[in-house]
Formats: C-alpha cells, structure tokens, sequence
C-alpha cells in the first residue's frame, strides 16, 4: 500500500512539471542511479557486453548510462502522457517510417495485426501516434501489484489506446480483438509470462517469449515489428517494419520457432545499432541458466525417486 501511494504522488506530482524541467530531473536521477544502484549497473553492463562484446569499456560506460537515461525518461512519459498534447507530439516530436507501406495495408486485410516492439527507445510513447492517426490498440503490459497496474494502464490509456496487465482474462482479450480486425501490440524481447523457448539471442541461448507468434499462427494475422528510439532532448524516431514472414506447415511448434527467430534477427539489428536505446534493467542471459539449473534439480529428484521405487539404493 505504502509503495502505490509513493508512486501515486510521484506520478501526480511529476505529471504537472513543464516537460523541460521533467526531463532534467530524470535524467540527473538516471545520472544518480548509475553510481548508486551497483547491481544495476551490473545487469545492464551484462546486457551490453552480450550485444557489444569487442566495444572498449568506456563505451559499454556510455551506452549504460543511456540505458538508465531511456529508463528514467520512460515514467517522465507515463506521467506526464495525460496533459501530452497528442497533435503537438505528432507533429513536432515524432518522425516514423512504414506506416503507410505495411501498418495500413495489413489493417485492410481485416485478419488483425499484432504489433510486436521491445524494451528499445520509447515504444509506448511511439505507439500514442498512432492514437493521433485513429489506430487503436490493445497492448500487455507487465504485471505487477493490482492497483500499480491500474494506475499504470490509466496513464498510458489516457490518449485512446487500451493497456492491460498479462493474465488470463486479458490474453483473451488479445484473441478476441484480432478475431474482430482489431490491433494488438505486444514485446517480444523479455520472457515475462507465457510460452518461451530456449533460443540464440547474440550467439548465445537465452530464454524468449513465443506467445505472439503463437497466437498470430494460430489466428492467422500478420505480425509486424516496430521499433523507436529518442532523438535529441525530446524527439522520437519510429520504424513499421515489412511483416514477418510465418509459416504454417502444420508443425507449430516449428513454425513458432522459426518466426520467433526471424524476430530475433530484426531485434538484433536494432540493438548493434543502438545499443544504449535498450532500456533493459534485468539479466537477460541469466534467466536460461536458472531455469537449466531448476530443470536439472528436478531431473535429479525424479532419479532418485525411481532409484528409490527400484530398491537401487
């Protein structure tokens, strides 16, 4: 209770500074952070020697600290999004590319479309324009406690949009807006909840999400990746990129595998070329490793439990 409160005051609190003064408050608290939050800093320096191996340390340094600058930037946008003037950010804040040659013509088809972004850039600022176009969707976010998530979700839906946290009613809700032509945005670069598998991410295996090329198989619908990244002090540049290519063989755990991957390979090009755009705070490497290890801890009970049942010991 005592933390939604600190964040509810936060967020109204923040929420009414001029976007000039929030944005140097958030940044000098990203400053701040990089220094002070040590474990952090560590994840994040992991994350980035995996995507920049040969890079000397000071530029691992440099794309860190804009790693936490795009983190803290992105609660100065969630709070201040509902006095956003959303025409005014359209025109003179936002430039994107390929939406009139892939996001439009794959509405028209009426399948639906899944929109499938990352952590990389402002992608929740970037998805409000399409608000500003009349394109409205429904995206997951990730949970987190109740009324954290409502008070979350009412802030990014402030311009039109529909945010819900990832559970079973709402993953419905996913099926039923594609079913009906609608627009679903989703990420694909951190295995939160649902169906993941154990893939190359940068040469080495790590766990990611399948569950939007899952469900775009399954109901037919195309997915498109769309990417953003912060230009200047307050700009943001977005990217509709060509529908990944899905297969449907009959085998869908091939095909889920094999559209997952090509998904991979589009986030890996975002990430060469702008490595500090990455506003990931977790290990992302970490997480197959775990799980490996749990999967073998139980292998081992099992064996010695039927070791036991056979009398072996």
């Amino acid at each position: 209770m005592l933390k939604f409160l600190l964040y509810w005051a936060a967020f109204h609190t923040l929420g009414r500074l001029p976007l000039s003064f929030l944005y140097a408050l958030m940044r000098g608290i990203a400053w701040a952070a990089y220094y002070l939050a040590p474990g952090v800093r560590r994840n994040i320096n992991d994350n980035l020697r995996h995507v920049m191996p040969p890079a000397p340390d000071d530029e691992v340094r440099g794309a860190a600290k804009q790693v936490l600058r795009n983190v803290a930037l992105y609660y100065a946008d969630t709070a201040h999004l509902p006095r956003m003037d959303l025409c005014d950010f359209f025109e003179r804040r936002f430039v994107f590319h390929g939406l009139e040659e892939y996001l439009r013509p794959a509405i028209a088809q009426g399948q639906g479309v899944i929109i499938l972004s990352a952590h990389y850039g402002a992608p929740e600022l970037a998805v409000q324009a399409f608000a500003h176009l009349g394109i409205h969707v429904f995206a997951l976010t990730e949970p987190v406690h109740p009324r954290m998530s409502k008070l979350m979700d009412e802030y990014r839906a402030s311009k039109g949009h529909t945010f819900g946290p990832v559970n079973r009613g709402n993953v419905k809700r996913v099926f039923q807006t594609l079913k009906s032509g609608g627009v679903v945005a989703l990420m694909g670069d951190r295995d939160i909840e649902g169906p993941n598998e154990a893939l190359s991410f940068f040469g080495e295996p790590t766990l990611m999400p399948t569950g939007p090329i899952e469900v775009a198989i399954r109901m037919g619908a195309p997915v498109i990746p769309c990417f953003s990244a912060r230009r200047g002090k307050y700009g943001i540049e977005g990217w509709v990129e060509e529908p990944l290519v899905l297969l449907r063989t009959g085998d869908t755990h091939a095909d889920v595998i094999a559209g997952t991957r090509e998904y991979i390979e589009r986030l890996e090009r975002r990430l060469r070329a702008e490595p500090g755009q990455w506003a990931v705070i977790e290990r992302i490497w970490d997480e197959v490793k775990e799980v490996g290890s749990q999967r073998s801890e139980v292998r081992e009970a099992k064996s010695e439990v039927a070791a036991g049942e056979r009398g072996d010991g």
